[in-house]
């Protein structure tokens, strides 16, 4: 609960600085977007790892495999830093950037996921 806060307190505060610094230097605020979000992400690896340890506690307890485990971590990974990415292009004014980065993301998110998706081809073809 209290990161959520903390990220709360730096991303209402680094929006309001970086509204404030837009008008004399955009560069900076920008700069000061990023360090913002970067903070923020640092927090939520925090997060995430007692999600992962959870995580592999069910791998081995119900002997499911990391095959299919590790592609949808990955793909959520790439997600979230495809929205971030391309968040920040379209508030520096770079639209087709942002767009580029979000293509990107899910063509490296489909990659991630294709050993996934073969298995679950051979399962069907199994099946028939």
């Amino acid at each position: 609960m209290d990161i959520i806060i903390k990220a709360l307190v730096v991303g209402i505060c680094a929006s309001i600085l970086t509204l404030l610094i837009k008008k004399t230097n955009p560069e900076i605020s920008t700069v000061l977007a990023l360090c913002a979000c970067a903070f923020i992400g640092g927090i939520t690896v925090k997060v995430f790892s007692s999600v992962y340890e959870v995580l592999k506690l069910v791998e081995a307890g119900t002997g499911i495999s990391s095959a299919y485990t590790t592609p949808i971590i990955k793909c959520t990974g790439i997600g979230i830093a495809a929205k971030l990415g391309a968040e920040v292009c379209k508030d520096s004014g770079q639209a087709a950037l942002a767009a580029s980065i979000e293509i990107c993301g899910a063509c490296c998110a489909l990659y991630v996921a294709l050993p996934l998706i073969k298995t679950l081809l051979r399962m069907i073809g199994e099946l028939t």
